[in-house]
């Protein structure tokens, strides 16, 4: 059986805009608070609890517990990552004991602009992006349906 790995996807909507009494840091799981991207963590939470990680414009790859602060970057424009960066990470961080970059497979759960990331930094012969070139409500919707029914988008 392959090795997947599992990338969530950030949002611009984070826990600060809605209770700005939240501490400074919080878990990157716990951050992202806008439908989307909620559904992408609850995705990889239910498919991939032990090998996923979350792409921030920001930050780049995030594991879920790894503690951030808010921003204002987005995948489209303004990222404050760059593909250079990510490949870096690609190689050092670990998820379940394996590099990232070690994985056979990875899916994307989110927009375009994730996944074209993805596939600079992985390879385009290891990236599935089930999601990409959708409307955000066709997004939320095969991911409810998914998640609801625990049939995964993409196996592995």
């Amino acid at each position: 059986m392959p090795k997947c790995l599992c990338i969530a996807t950030c949002g611009s909507k984070k826990i600060w805009s809605v209770d700005p009494n939240i501490p400074k840091y919080v878990p990157a799981k716990d951050a992202y608070v806008g439908p989307l991207s909620k559904k992408t963590i609850e995705y990889a939470q239910t498919f991939h609890p032990k090998s996923y990680v979350i792409l921030s414009a920001k930050y780049g790859f995030l594991l879920p517990d790894e503690k951030i602060s808010d921003y204002d970057a987005y995948c489209s424009k303004n990222p404050a990552i760059t593909i250079q960066e990510l490949k870096k990470q690609a190689a050092e961080k670990k998820v379940d004991g394996i590099a990232l970059k070690d994985y056979n497979k990875v899916i994307v759960i989110g927009g375009r602009c994730y996944c074209d990331w993805a596939k600079k930094v992985f390879g385009e012969d290891k990236v599935e992006c089930p999601l990409a070139g959708l409307p955000i409500g066709k997004m939320l919707q095969r991911l409810k349906t998914a998640i609801t029914s625990r049939i995964p988008l993409v196996k592995c």
